[in-house]
């Protein structure tokens, strides 16, 4: 699982709140789009043009909600 994020970014802090919430602060890596360009090529060709993105099981996506709610369901 990742994040896709920016350092400054209230959306990305928001959700990182909600995975450490959710018990997966730890089980995630964290990507930043601002120092990493290739990863920032990926999201933009890919289509998305804001962060946060969460890539689980290697499909990419920027509703939040939806993620959230895939995560919850990956806990045990």
């Amino acid at each position: 699982m990742k994040l896709y994020s920016k350092k400054v970014c209230p959306k990305c802090m928001l959700m990182k709140f909600e995975l450490k919430k959710l018990g997966f602060e730890r089980q995630y890596e964290e990507i930043n789009v601002d120092s990493n360009e290739e990863a920032k090529e990926r999201l933009l060709k890919a289509g998305f043009f804001t962060v946060p993105v969460m890539e689980i099981d290697g499909e990419l996506m920027d509703d939040m909600e939806e993620a959230k709610k895939i995560i919850g369901m990956m806990k045990v």
